[in-house]
């Protein structure tokens, strides 16, 4: 009888501990899904920032091949004439220039 007697209260002491435990582990369940969830947020903010700065990175690789072919061209007579007249407004003796107001 000893064998039953100590059975019971293994059995009592599942009953008592396991609503308290299946509380506990809802509790941890959603504290990881909250961690997932602020990781998955956190994640497409890194890959949207990504993803702008390899725009960024596009744009000023273009932007350095355009200047080396400034570079390269430097010395061609049009390549100078052309900045001349679009830097400095420079004209060409004879040449009238008509200013557009911008109203």
């Amino acid at each position: 009888m000893g064998r039953v007697k100590k059975h019971r209260q293994a059995k009592e002491k599942k009953t008592v501990g396991g609503p308290l435990a299946g509380l506990l582990l809802l509790v941890l369940l959603f504290g990881v899904g909250t961690q997932l969830y602020q990781m998955q947020s956190q994640l497409a903010g890194a890959r949207a920032e990504a993803d702008a700065l390899a725009d960024e990175i596009q744009q000023v690789t273009e932007e350095n091949q355009e200047l080396e072919e400034d570079i390269q061209n430097s010395s061609d007579p049009e390549k100078i004439e052309e900045t001349a007249r679009e830097e400095l407004g420079m004209v060409v003796p004879g040449e009238k220039v008509f200013y557009h107001s911008g109203g």
